[in-house]
């Protein structure tokens, strides 16, 4: 697997060649993070890809759904095997998650997501 590497903004990284894409193990952390990120309706020829980030944080009793929300997506990207940990923290319209997934490499990926809504 292949995948265009993001900068410390989140955005793709261009004008470098080869040196803009990260393989692999990385790929597929990248992949993951990039879907994760991605809000319903964002993209004109996926509306229902994406997570209802507006309504799962500004609604009560919506931190179990965001969670199932975030499992799915995880789980339907592609070279993800497993998700071996999984954890949230939610504070009024905060979140953040730490996960750790295995990959078709036999590797693990570790990364963390922040979003303030």
């Amino acid at each position: 697997m292949i995948f265009r590497s993001l900068d410390k903004n989140g955005d793709w990284t261009f004008g470098k060649g080869l040196q803009d894409f990260t393989n692999q193990n990385d790929a597929i952390g990248l992949n993951v993070r990039t879907r994760l990120l991605s809000w319903v309706g964002d993209c004109f020829f996926a509306l229902t890809d994406g997570i209802d980030w507006s309504n799962r944080l500004g609604s009560k009793e919506q931190r179990s759904l965001l969670e199932l929300d975030i499992r799915r997506v995880i789980m339907q990207t592609e070279g993800v095997t497993g998700i071996i940990s999984f954890t949230t923290t939610l504070g009024g319209r905060n979140f953040s998650a730490q996960y750790e997934i295995q990959t078709i490499y036999s590797k693990s990926f570790i990364d963390s997501l922040t979003l303030e809504v």
